[in-house]
């Protein structure tokens, strides 16, 4: 048998000696792999699309909603349930998710925009451990309220209210470089150098100001000064004139008698300004009250230590930690598509809010929630119960989101729940999350949801995408074996040119020595090689080809929800399938060609013209 050297050197030297047939036989491999691996990049990308808009790995678990004379009698999901899913062999996790079940209003500025919105109904709740997108995420995505001995829990002032809106915006922090601020727009007297607080401190409170009892809105005074008492009554000189807090306007019409009556100062002085004491009166006088003028509203800044994650709580009068909320990615681009453009807003794709987080803090993702509020004029509260202000902080772009909405942990949800709407509301879930073991074992739970359960899967548009994208994808690759074939028919019918041409070449290697294996191998090597250097050249045609469409789409074609930035995901596995098949099917076309060579007689070979 011929060394492997030897055999390698031949093959190449045959290759390039008949570049006609290598063109010839190439052909069909560069257009059937450039689409091969063309159509798998697109299907791969629209796979990747379609699970931003709709995950597939996990089904929701919903309630039937039945309605009887316009209330709702649905079936509760609470804990029992989830314990029965969890039961199943076919689960791996069940995770519950609660709706805010009251009117709730949010209150916030982006890039100096002043927005509000509505979060009734578009806020839920979920476990913190269901939520794990990024570190930042993991390390803020929790419930604060349950954290023990926290130092930054102190003592605070609350903003006061703002008398045209029910929700106050966040209040600001006094900024870098500041003292730190005891709640308005005066910094706190100096400390003694033996009498600096430590960290946990409560803030100085001024002397005058009054706490109110919990439970009740802080005093506006400190802010709004009160209005300067009314001017003291004038006292009477011995000629029953009024004096004190009078002016003379000296503008005043003359020729009134001494003694007439001209105009009542305010504070109910008898009598009037004294003219001359001779009867010749100089004139009249006007009594002008001189009123102080009004002091200057004084800003209020954020009391509380750490003011970018913490808040001061108007009924607690503590420094709590913001509400953490993540947003989905549909929100982002239903902001960026529908809100921002109308109302003249930048635009924000997940990673400028990842950027903003990082490059000013969390403080440029704060605002305020109104629990039992609501932007909707003319809707009655849901609940008796007195509204409060709350603040909540972004802390990033969460898959785990609620799709239409902001999701918080579950923990806040249900202490919002319980406290305005009772213990009925705070147990009952909106939907469970269920992660099966096997995507196969769909069938038979949805089907035992149904039976025993009187539960059902919500109905998700994804499973239907999905089975578009699966047609899709097998059109697409049936489309490029079809092509091979047609290459592999094409490069057959070359190699049995060649072997024809080639007999008396072959003749001569069997009569010098070379086995019927040795002229296989040959042959063979000469199709695996056409199969190497057409299918690189077919992957690089079709990388090409996405590059320019790319190029296209990004300056031709409008942007639109979940537009990606390149519609081609050319993964290796797909270059390492394309390099595989392409040279798979190559030693398939040529090898009836070589098996007809390796067949030959020497002397027939040889005979032959």
């Amino acid at each position: 048998m011929m060394p492997a050297k030897n055999l390698v050197r031949m093959v190449v030297a045959n290759t390039l000696r008949s570049p006609r047939h290598f063109i010839l036989s190439a052909f069909g491999i560069v257009i059937g792999i450039g689409a091969f691996v063309l159509f798998l990049a697109l299907t791969q990308r629209a796979g990747d699309v379609l699970e931003k808009v709709f995950p597939l790995d996990e089904v929701q678990v919903v309630a039937p909603t039945v309605s009887m004379l316009g209330k709702d009698t649905s079936k509760r999901l609470d804990q029992s349930i989830v314990d029965k899913i969890l039961a199943r062999p076919e689960v791996a996790t069940a995770v519950p998710r609660m709706n805010i079940g009251f009117p709730a209003a949010g209150r916030g500025s982006f890039e100096g925009k002043d927005f509000k919105l509505e979060l009734g109904g578009f806020a839920d709740g979920v476990d913190p451990s269901f939520v794990q997108d990024d570190e930042r995420i993991r390390d803020l995505f929790r419930d604060w309220d349950a954290v023990k001995d926290d130092p930054n829990r102190i003592a605070c002032v609350p903003p006061p209210r703002d008398p045209n809106d029910d929700v106050l915006e966040s209040p600001r922090s006094p900024g870098k470089g500041a003292k730190r601020q005891v709640g308005w727009g005066e910094a706190p007297p100096p400390e003694p150098e033996k009498a600096k607080l430590q960290p946990g401190t409560p803030p100085p409170i001024p002397a005058d100001y009054k706490m109110p009892p919990p439970g009740q809105p802080a005093s506006p005074w400190p802010y709004e000064p009160p209005p300067p008492p009314p001017p003291a009554p004038p006292v009477p000189d011995a000629a029953g004139s009024g004096s004190g807090s009078a002016a003379v306007d000296p503008n005043a019409g003359a020729g009134q008698g001494a003694g007439a009556p001209s105009a009542t100062p305010p504070g109910g002085g008898a009598g009037s300004a004294a003219g001359a004491g001779s009867g010749a009166g100089a004139g009249s006088a006007t009594v002008i009250a001189q009123t102080p003028p009004p002091t200057p509203k004084r800003p209020y800044f954020n009391p509380c230590p750490n003011p970018e994650r913490y808040y001061c709580d108007d009924v607690e009068r503590m420094c709590k930690h913001r509400v953490p909320i993540v947003l989905s990615s549909t929100v982002v681009e239903f902001y960026n598509t529908r809100f921002a453009k109308a109302h003249q807003m930048p635009v924000a794709d997940e990673n400028l809010v990842n950027f903003l987080i990082q490059s000013r803090g969390l403080s440029a993702m704060r605002f305020s929630i109104g629990l039992n509020n609501t932007v909707i004029a003319g809707s009655g509260n849901v609940s008796d119960k007195p509204p409060r202000r709350i603040e909540a902080v972004i802390v990033g772009v969460s898959k785990r989101a609620m799709q239409l909405g902001v999701t918080a942990p579950i923990q806040y949800i249900e202490r919002w729940n319980r406290e305005f709407m009772g213990e009925k509301v705070a147990t009952a879930f909106s939907s469970i999350i269920v992660r099966l073991k096997d995507r196969n074992m769909l069938a038979p739970f949805s089907q035992w949801l149904k039976d025993a359960e009187d539960l059902r899967l919500e109905d998700s548009l994804g499973e239907q995408f999905a089975t578009v994208i699966f047609v899709i994808r097998l059109l697409f690759l049936i489309i490029s074996i079809a092509i091979l074939v047609v290459a592999v028919i094409n490069i057959g019918h070359n190699f049995f040119v060649q072997v024809s041409e080639r007999r008396r070449e072959i003749g001569i290697m069997r009569a010098v020595g070379a086995t019927q294996t040795d002229v296989l191998l040959i042959v063979l090597g000469e199709a695996a090689m056409v199969g190497v250097v057409g299918g690189l050249i077919g992957i690089g045609l079709a990388i090409g080809i996405g590059s320019a469409w790319n190029a296209f789409a990004a300056s031709e074609i409008p942007k639109f929800p979940f537009k990606p930035t390149s519609w081609f995901d050319f993964k290796l596995w797909i270059w390492g399938s394309a390099l595989a098949f392409s040279t798979l099917f190559c030693i398939l076309g040529g090898y009836l060609p070589a098996r007809r060579a390796a067949k030959m007689e020497p002397a027939q070979a040889l005979a032959q013209n």
